[in-house]
């Protein structure tokens, strides 16, 4: 499975769904090759079950991973709603 590869500086947006309404709005986190989190955005809301971020990538090219993160507490237990993925920032484009 290949990366998503984005053009430095272009804003994208990403989404979040779940098959249930998490507890409040998840976050959206961006983190570079080192794991340093670079950005950390509050989500919008577009239903009970999905949400969306927009960011605008660096323009460093390189690895990156995007994180959403969320909970959900049933019957008294809170379970963690984690998804992760890898991106790369790179010119794809010439000027």
């Amino acid at each position: 499975m290949s990366r998503p590869v984005f053009e430095p500086g272009d804003t994208i947006q990403f989404t979040f769904a779940a098959s249930t309404a998490p507890n409040s709005g998840p976050t959206f986190k961006v983190l570079d090759a080192t794991a340093t989190v670079i950005a950390s955005i509050t989500s919008v809301q577009s239903d009970t079950t999905h949400y969306y971020a927009l960011y605008t990538v660096p323009t460093t090219e390189g690895p990156y991973v995007g994180e959403w993160f969320a909970q959900k507490t049933f019957s008294g237990s809170a379970y963690n709603f984690i998804k992760r993925f890898a991106f790369n920032v790179q010119k794809v484009r010439a000027q």
